[in-house]
């Protein structure tokens, strides 16, 4: 009686031990498998700047006039190209004559090319006149160059 509670006796502790290992054995694989994470640290973002590009907002006739070189009330002003670079929309226009209201310099001679990232909403008739806020062109270097611009135009609210 003594061997046969002896044996029953060694095969619990069997069992216990298969219990106990499989139980470690399947939280040991449960814990070391990683899930893949992308390190941020690693990642460089190319186009951080055109993806927290604000929408530039118009400026008063005032703001405009302040921060521009010139100031030409026209309305002999044509679209010569449309661009889309990068997404956005870049216009190319002639202005073939105008008044100069501000002038940094002297004079100015027509016809000027100016480049711009928003419409102009040309006037179709020949009596009303669009102000022109111009500054140096600051960006697009490339097509400047190419297209013979002379100067871009400031996002301003239109004044009749």
């Amino acid at each position: 009686m003594n061997s046969l509670f002896h044996l029953k006796s060694t095969e619990m502790r069997t069992a216990h031990f298969y219990i106990l290992y499989m139980i470690i054995l399947l939280s040991f694989t449960i814990s070391c498998k990683k899930k893949y994470e992308r390190p941020d640290h690693f990642s460089i973002d190319l186009f951080e700047n055109q993806r927290n590009e604000q929408p530039k907002k118009a400026l008063t006739p005032q703001e405009a006039s302040d921060k521009s070189l010139f100031v030409i009330k026209t309305n002999t002003i044509e679209l010569i190209n449309n661009l889309k670079i990068q997404d956005k929309n870049v216009n190319v226009y002639k202005i073939n004559s105008g008044t100069i209201v501000k002038s940094a310099k002297d004079s100015i001679r027509f016809p000027i090319k100016i480049i711009s990232n928003y419409d102009l909403k040309i006037n179709d008739s020949d009596k009303d006149s669009t102000a022109v806020y111009l500054i140096n062109p600051q960006s697009y270097k490339l097509l400047v160059k190419d297209m013979g611009v002379d100067y871009q135009a400031l996002p301003a609210q239109i004044s009749q």
